[in-house]
């Protein structure tokens, strides 16, 4: 994966436990509000955990390179 671009997003919340999963969906829905950079889309296709991610860009490459 060199020479490619890559970010994360994450949220995080600390608090009340009844009070955790409305607060995290207030912040995404403000994060997610406004428009993305250039050229980025977010699919669930995108999503997976950082170790996943980790794991995958490890794999070695099949073009050869």
């Amino acid at each position: 994966m060199s020479g490619q671009a890559w970010w994360t997003l994450g949220f995080e919340a600390i608090g009340p436990a009844s009070l955790l999963r409305s607060e995290l969906d207030a912040t995404a829905a403000l994060v997610f509000a406004h428009p993305l950079p250039a050229g980025m889309e977010l699919g669930s296709n995108d999503c997976q955990s950082y170790a996943q991610w980790l794991t995958r860009s490890q794999a070695p490459s099949d073009t050869g390179a």
